[in-house]
């Protein structure tokens, strides 16, 4: 009979000891349910912040000794934004080099690898945790070198470069791959730095507009170093194209082109880079929750005496 009765008792004490782990289930759910709402509630005030990186120069090259949120104004679509925080922009890069090796740059290789090499000593002397990849575009584009931190690596592939005989240069097409390519790596802070020289043709057959659009994807800017043609060469619509990246996608993307004349000037130009892009300060504002992305990004700045470089797309 006792057998019985602790027979009897035993679904009982199952059934209590299933309601006991339901109710605790239940518990668990409720005290993660917050957490969860508020994690989630966190990513959306971040998503409301935006970061752009601006340029701020005045006549000699230098930046201001300080920028306040007085000193910069932001439009999208229009409509005035908050300018939450103005710094120094310290948040490490991600930076492709793309260099011309058609045949018409011959003559510039041996400084071209000394000038990287003094790009990447200059990025990695205030920056160690940036990240530089190595690009050609003699014939079509190809990564010599992937993104890395180590200047032996990234010198390994600056060896490498060589001047293709007989090869065109397909730059807007180097641009628009090495764009999409940092795309996919979701970097915060994206730039391409380009060397590309005016003496050869330009075979890519694709449109300044695209190269906007990539950058834009990528919220990389573009810079430009450009060696001035000597020669009359054919005006087609590939060099064309050509100019207009080099001369106006460069300024919409937040980076700037400057020319050479000699390949030995080539070295000041790429540290010059390295040190504008040092000098570069981040903002950050505050964009009211929408639906619908901004299509317009306008900054503006007041302070006398300073010049600006900044990005006119809006960062998605």
């Amino acid at each position: 009979m006792a057998n019985f009765l602790r027979n009897r008792r035993l679904p009982q004490a199952l059934r209590l000891g299933t309601l006991a782990g339901v109710s605790l289930v239940t518990a668990l759910v409720w005290t993660a349910a917050p957490a969860a709402q508020s994690a989630a509630q966190s990513a959306q005030r971040d998503q409301r912040n935006q970061t752009v990186f601006i340029g701020v120069l005045n006549k000699d090259g230098a930046p201001p000794a300080t920028l306040t949120t007085k000193d910069v104004s932001i439009r999208e679509d229009g409509n005035v934004r908050e300018i939450l925080t103005v710094g120094p922009a310290t948040t490490p890069m991600q930076v492709a080099v793309l260099v011309d090796t058609s045949q018409v740059s011959r003559d510039s290789i041996p400084d071209l690898r000394a000038s990287v090499k003094a790009f990447g000593a200059a990025i990695w002397a205030k920056s160690p945790d940036s990240e530089i990849s190595l690009y050609t575009f003699g014939e079509r584009p190809v990564q010599l070198v992937d993104y890395t931190t180590s200047a032996p690596v990234l010198d390994r592939g600056v060896d490498k470069l060589f001047a293709a005989s007989g090869a065109g240069a397909y730059f807007i097409d180097a641009v628009i791959e090495s764009a999409d390519a940092l795309a996919k790596r979701t970097p915060v802070r994206g730039v391409i730095v380009a060397f590309v020289d005016e003496n050869g043709p330009e075979f890519s057959n694709r449109r300044h507009q695209q190269v906007f659009d990539a950058l834009a994807r990528a919220r990389a800017s573009l810079w430009t170093i450009t060696r001035q043609a000597f020669n009359s060469t054919a005006m087609t619509s590939e060099t064309r194209e050509r100019a207009s990246v080099v001369g106006d996608v460069t300024t919409r993307s937040g980076g700037r082109g400057v020319t050479v004349f000699a390949p030995s000037a080539l070295r000041d130009r790429f540290t010059d880079i390295a040190d504008a892009l040092h000098a570069q300060f981040a903002v950050t504002y505050g964009r009211p929750e929408t639906l619908i992305p901004p299509d317009r990004l306008e900054i503006r700045l007041t302070l006398e005496g300073y010049r600006l470089t900044a990005p006119r797309w809006t960062n998605q």
